[in-house]
């Protein structure tokens, strides 16, 4: 008995100095490239101990946490990890600057334009020719046919009306043999509403490209090449948007329809609504990894959890894009959501940082949105995760992210915390704190839907 009773002591000892092994979570290989002037170590360590990286010793959190900026020069940096017990190499290579004459084409204007048509549904018709950001003004499907006048980094130029131009991706484009191109003639405008939706149909007898936009008293719309060259209408639909698509049938009618603000009970705003929950990545696709090795797709699936509970009892309709850890791919985020017919879609995420921003002190919550109709629930969220939670509040910023693009509802990306901070970590593993933030996420939406 005594013999066992030793034995047990002495695996606790051993247990006590060296179970607690410092553990890396970035960068995630000892031996990697990474074309910046900075990066960082994060990772985890018991709390008891010091810890250094090249002789300097570490911060340590409450809990083991740990974010360490550093330096890189070009070429090899080696770092040991020493935490008094074992020592570990990081080799970083910072690959050295080569300096590149500017070879971006310039614009090419065409001697005679050519004509074109869309050859990939929802094909977006940029105002820049730019791969990304906030320059999308249409998404168009195959068919929709276009005169080019030129071309830039890869983008067909295309002539909207005598003085407004637009840009097609080369990709998503063929050219077609036609001399010109007939303009549509606009024969029919009805106006319909249907309980919450107010539907526009405009009758054509070809498809052409056309415009949406918000204004401060509803929507706009520009159809493009028609008898007149082009016909702008004003506060086309009036009313707040509360989410709007648009596009062509069978029978060349264009139609748009759009969701007039809801009609709520002040006392439980939320019954009723139709409300989407994201919770971001899953299955091999892990998201962030916190100093603690928290994986970001489970943390979010876990708040996500909570809120469609609270969101239920208090009479929401609530879908969710997935409900354990299985990968679903961005478009059918997206589908699955305009097929439920949702009022307000929230695509639940934690942050980490690049390279560029290692020494900097991030934490706090942020929200993102993508069409102006979602921003104010953006910054009503923003406020309200951070007053309930203490988080830092980062504010609403406008961000082209596929899953509030392309939703045809009031659509936001919230950024809880950030899980390369160990402060941030700690709390949001904490089913106290995922309490907070869900009732957060509830005050901001009960505020926003009372208005």
């Amino acid at each position: 008995m005594k013999k066992i009773f030793w034995l047990i002591v002495l695996y606790i000892i051993f247990i006590g100095n060296y179970s607690f092994g410092v553990q890396i979570v970035y960068p995630k290989s000892k031996n990697v490239t990474i074309n910046s002037d900075k990066t960082f170590f994060a990772g985890n360590e018991s709390p008891n101990r010091t810890l250094k990286i090249n002789s300097k010793k570490v911060n340590l959190h409450p809990s083991g946490g740990f974010r360490k900026a550093v330096n890189l020069n070009y070429g090899l940096n080696t770092f040991t990890i020493d935490n008094g017990k074992e020592k570990v190499i990081y080799k970083i290579t910072r690959p050295k600057q080569v300096n590149k004459t500017d070879i971006t084409p310039s614009a090419i204007i065409y001697k005679n334009s050519i004509f074109i048509s869309i050859i990939k549904d929802n094909t977006p018709l940029r105002s820049t020719p730019i791969d990304k950001g906030f320059n999308r003004l249409q998404h168009f499907n195959k068919g929709i046919e276009f005169e080019a006048i030129g071309e830039e980094r890869g983008f067909y130029k295309v002539k909207l009306s005598r003085d407004d131009f637009g840009f097609i991706s080369k990709d998503c484009a063929s050219e077609i043999n036609k001399k010109n191109l007939a303009n549509a003639n606009i024969k029919a405008l009805e106006h319909k509403t249907e309980h919450n939706n107010k539907y526009i149909k405009i009758s054509l007898d070809k498809q052409v490209p056309y415009a949406l936009s918000e204004s401060e008293h509803g929507l706009d719309i520009v159809v493009y090449n028609t008898d007149n060259q082009f016909q702008k209408y004003e506060d086309f639909i009036e009313g707040k948007p509360f989410g709007y698509t648009s596009y062509y049938n069978d029978n060349n009618e264009l139609i748009i329809s759009m969701k007039k603000f809801p009609i709520t009970d002040k006392k439980n705003p939320l019954k009723n609504i139709r409300i989407t929950i994201d919770p971001g990545h899953g299955g091999n696709e892990l998201g962030a990894t916190g100093c603690l090795g928290t994986q970001e797709k489970d943390l979010n699936l876990e708040i996500a959890k909570i809120l469609k509970n609270k969101l239920t009892k208090l009479g929401a309709i609530v879908n969710m894009t997935r409900e354990n850890d299985t990968f679903v791919e961005l478009n059918e985020r997206v589908e699955l959501t305009n097929n439920f017919n949702s009022d307000i879609f929230i695509s639940i995420h934690n942050n980490s940082i690049p390279d560029s921003a290692a020494d900097k002190d991030v934490t706090g919550t942020e929200l993102y949105y993508f069409y102006p109709q979602s921003r104010e629930l953006a910054k009503i969220l923003a406020e309200s995760i951070s007053q309930r939670t203490g988080f830092k509040n980062g504010k609403a910023r406008g961000q082209s992210f596929a899953v509030i693009r392309n939703t045809h509802c009031i659509a936001i990306l919230a950024e809880i915390g950030y899980l390369i901070n160990p402060e941030d970590n700690y709390k949001l593993i904490n089913k106290d704190f995922q309490n907070k933030i869900t009732d957060g996420i509830i005050d901001g939406l009960e505020k926003y839907l009372r208005q």
